[in-house]
């Protein structure tokens, strides 16, 4: 799936409803049109969420009720039709991890409708949740912290996360929605990345990357090189919601994710300015089902305030390095530790 389809889910559709009354049999009257109608609601929810919604920004040009109608699909046969006056709506949504779409229909006598819709995901983190096909089973070694399972795999003489670090006592989780905490991991910023992996693990250094290319075949030479034909061996093509996360090109090759720590492109995060609550309230995210970006422990010797990334691209072989702002880039976390 390319970002291009991920914004389908994400990014709003208006539509407007033509209606037309007729004076004669020869001749037509065109209505004035109620505009501007727009309702905020999550990207995300989890199941059985009930979410609140307020239409807004129609205004009767005569000062008269607008009346508005809503109907969330695939659920929804018809449209429920509040009361005059009445602009929020209430709707508790399925415990089926799929998309929705909430359409809301602004009408009043002798004017066109208008209509605005958004889509929303019912998602669930875990094994069984909306990340599928992943190559992890619940019998396979892990550790739990705070409620989070975290599978882990031997890759040389290291011992890696298989699933992105979700620690909820500091990071951003996607789109700042707490429901997506357990389904990408979070986002965290270098000082966030140095302190957040659990007890006996820690953020993986440069020599802890080199040392994982060398064990999947790409044996290198000196720090900061780009890691030769590793993407096939680390990527797994999950599923999101049931449907396939990744379309890769053919460079890519035969995506087998041998190495079994099945890593997945949730992007990055631009994180902006810390609050007084030590929270990233204006953080933007992009690179979903794109990038797969996860920070190291080294810091840019030449560059202040400037630490070292890996990504991958899902068009790309090879795993690449970039320098990330400590304070206001936003990657994941993979931690790892000493073979035990």
């Amino acid at each position: 799936m390319s970002l291009r389809k991920l914004n389908s889910l994400l990014l709003v559709a208006a539509l407007f409803v033509a209606a037309v009354s007729c004076k004669d049999d020869d001749e037509t009257e065109t209505l004035p049109e109620l505009s501007g109608l727009r309702f905020d609601c999550p990207s995300f929810v989890a199941p059985g969420q009930a979410v609140r919604m307020t239409a807004k920004g129609v205004t009767h040009p005569e000062g008269e009720p607008v009346r508005y109608a809503w109907k969330v699909t695939p659920t929804m046969p018809a449209y429920d039709t509040t009361d005059v006056g009445t602009d929020i709506y209430v709707h508790w949504f399925s415990d089926t991890l799929q998309t929705y779409t909430v359409y809301c229909l602004a009408f009043a006598e002798g004017y066109y409708s208008a209509s605005y819709s958004r889509e929303v995901a019912v998602v669930k983190g875990g094994l069984d949740g909306s990340i599928t096909k992943t190559g992890i089973k619940s019998s396979d070694r892990k550790i739990t912290v705070d409620g989070t399972d975290y599978y882990y795999q031997k890759v040389g003489n290291l011992e890696w996360f298989r699933n992105n670090l979700a620690s909820k006592k500091c990071g951003t989780p996607y789109d700042n929605l707490d429901v997506m905490t357990d389904v990408f991991g979070r986002f965290y910023n270098y000082e966030e990345a140095m302190t957040a992996c659990p007890e006996g693990w820690r953020l993986p250094t440069e020599e802890d990357w080199m040392s994982l290319a060398e064990a999947v075949g790409s044996p290198v030479s000196e720090k900061y090189a780009m890691f030769e034909d590793v993407a096939s061996k680390l990527l797994v093509n999950a599923a999101f919601n049931g449907v396939s996360i990744l379309e890769y090109w053919p460079v890519v090759g035969d995506v087998t994710n041998s190495s079994a720590l099945s890593m997945i492109p949730f992007g990055y995060a631009n994180l902006g300015n810390m609050n007084e609550a030590g929270k990233f309230p204006g953080a933007s995210f992009d690179g979903v089902f794109e990038y797969v970006a996860m920070w190291t422990a080294d810091k840019v010797a030449e560059e202040e305030g400037m630490a070292y990334y890996r990504y991958m691209r899902s068009d790309q072989p090879e795993m690449l390095v970039g320098k990330g702002d400590m304070n206001t880039f936003g990657a994941s976390v993979r931690c790892v530790r000493d073979a035990q």
